[in-house]
């Protein structure tokens, strides 16, 4: 039974079962076995000059805008998760900061803040642990501020080269802006 391909539908056909479309070229059993019932790895299907079935490689990855920024807008969320651990860590860090400020306000006189007292331990005096919040807090605000100016700078100068056809020096700004996300919160908060 003769086997016929169509390169209009990508389907193979057998003579007498199927209707066989107009256009659609004969194809040896052997072909098909190589390109269609099994290909080879990592390949995908063509056509060449005859309408016959070919196996190539794919084409290299080329990222869009969308996924360049994807891929920092990630790193970010990561960065920050990894700062803070959860969102109501955020919550508790924000409040610690607002008691240590309060304290330090008074001049760290008065009844000592239990979120400012849950951090004096360990020999450390209620002024110590305020500042020691303030200064953890002042850090993390740093870090947030980076990461929002850097992760934005980066997806506008990624939109301006990609609009340039120039993906690859796009695709190395993501590299870049996601290695420097990573660093400007190595040490700060949960990271510590």
């Amino acid at each position: 039974m003769q086997r016929y391909y169509s390169q209009e539908t990508g389907n193979t056909y057998l003579q007498g079962i199927h209707q066989v479309p107009a256009g659609a070229v004969p194809i040896t059993e052997a072909k098909y076995q190589e390109v269609i019932a099994n290909p080879a790895p990592g390949k995908i299907r063509s056509h060449d000059a005859n309408g016959l079935p070919i196996l190539i490689d794919p084409p290299a990855y080329a990222p869009s805008v969308d996924d360049l920024c994807n891929r920092i807008d990630t790193a970010a969320d990561a960065a920050r998760r990894a700062v803070a651990g959860d969102p109501l860590r955020a919550v508790e860090y924000d409040r610690a900061r607002l008691a240590a400020e309060q304290f330090a306000a008074a001049d760290y006189q008065g009844e000592v803040p239990a979120m400012v007292a849950a951090w004096a331990i360990n020999g450390r005096t209620a002024q110590q642990a305020a500042d020691s919040i303030l200064a953890e807090a002042a850090a993390y605000t740093h870090a947030l501020e980076l990461l929002r100016t850097t992760r934005l700078a980066a997806k506008e100068q990624i939109r301006t080269l990609m609009a340039a056809n120039q993906a690859a020096q796009a695709q190395q700004v993501a590299n870049q802006t996601i290695a420097s996300i990573e660093a400007a919160v190595a040490g700060i908060g949960n990271n510590s």
